[in-house]
């Protein structure tokens, strides 16, 4: 049994709403799970993702697949040795041991663009510092 015939099978009225919702109409109730999966086939991503949000069973395959790190946040307490990890992780980020390529104060976009508007203005003080003085070199000749 393939995914959109046991979505189909276990909320058909459901199943009926999503194809729907794409403007397309039910001309059989018989076989669902063949419309479901032309449905994806005919609109993609969209269509699928809304198939998968009615998934009779898809709070349990979340809960048994969630990633390590949301569990592990749910289990760190204000102890020594969580206390040690964070701050371990939190003084990785200045080393740069994750080699993402960002300093510490680049942390956010807004650091960032004040970096980028400060050396923009560097750049004209100089050039502008640069023809005064040709100028007055010129005009002293």
């Amino acid at each position: 049994m393939n995914v959109f015939r046991y979505v189909a099978e276990s909320n058909p009225n459901g199943a009926v709403q999503i194809i729907n919702s794409f403007g397309y109409d039910v001309t059989s109730t018989s076989d669902l799970g063949k419309s479901l999966s032309e449905l994806v086939a005919e609109v993609g991503e969209p269509a699928f993702k809304k198939v998968i949000d009615n998934h009779p069973d898809k709070d349990v395959i979340l809960e048994l697949y969630a990633s390590e790190n949301t569990k592990d946040k749910d289990k760190e307490c204000d102890c020594d040795s969580c206390r040690s990890k964070r701050m371990i992780n939190d003084h990785l980020q200045y080393l740069n041991v994750t080699g993402s390529g960002k300093f510490a104060d680049e942390k956010s976009s807004n650091s960032s663009t004040n970096t980028h508007l400060l050396a923009n203005q560097t750049n004209v003080i100089l050039v502008v510092s640069a023809l005064f003085i040709a100028t007055a070199l010129i005009l002293k000749k």
